[in-house]
């Protein structure tokens, strides 16, 4: 029987902005700056050191990542000196998920799109999970036309088919480079 694939959707700008006023810890706001911003997984964020950024060359090495690789990523935008003391980040990883499933039902960008029955429980399912950070990270990457290859080795992934995941078709692009090509 074939894996079911969730396709992950992303946050736009404004709505990764609203998320960020509604945060009220500022280690909070830190973990989710650095998903956004870098594309780093949970469990990076939670597992990065101090002494593994570098804001002045803006570059973060990752240590040990998924399947025990290291990997050097870009620095946020919005990472500063002021946010340094803070990390190594003192919260866990559903505590860190529950933070974000909070506020983005609060600040109104999350909503639930259906559910599902597990131990005679009903699951809700939600449009936006922390994890659609990373993939809006990848998503602003493709869209600034950051190359394939090179996005591969940001996203620490093995095989660029798991890249390629993140690039999504739009007609109206594809009919966009079409008309230009003169096809």
């Amino acid at each position: 029987m074939k894996k079911s694939t969730r396709i992950y959707e992303s946050l736009n700008e404004e709505e990764f902005i609203k998320l960020l006023k509604m945060i009220k810890k500022e280690h909070h706001r830190v973990a989710l700056i650095l998903a956004w911003g870098a594309g780093l997984r949970i469990s990076e964020i939670i597992n990065l050191k101090r002494e593994d950024i570098n804001l002045k060359e803006h570059k973060m090495f990752i240590r040990q990542a998924k399947g025990s690789k290291d990997r050097i990523v870009n620095t946020p935008r919005n990472l500063r000196e002021r946010h340094l003391p803070l990390i190594p980040l003192t919260i866990g990883k559903r505590a860190l998920e529950a933070v974000f499933l909070r506020y983005s039902l609060k600040c109104g960008i999350n909503r639930i799109i259906g559910s599902f029955e597990r131990a005679g429980k009903e699951i809700p399912i939600y449009r936006f999970h922390f994890h659609c950070l990373r993939h809006s990270y990848a998503t602003r990457c493709i869209e600034a036309r950051i190359p394939l290859n090179q996005l591969q080795i940001m996203m620490g992934h093995e095989n660029l088919s798991t890249t390629s995941r993140y690039v999504r078709a739009n007609p109206s692009d594809a009919i966009s480079n079409i008309m230009e090509a003169g096809i």
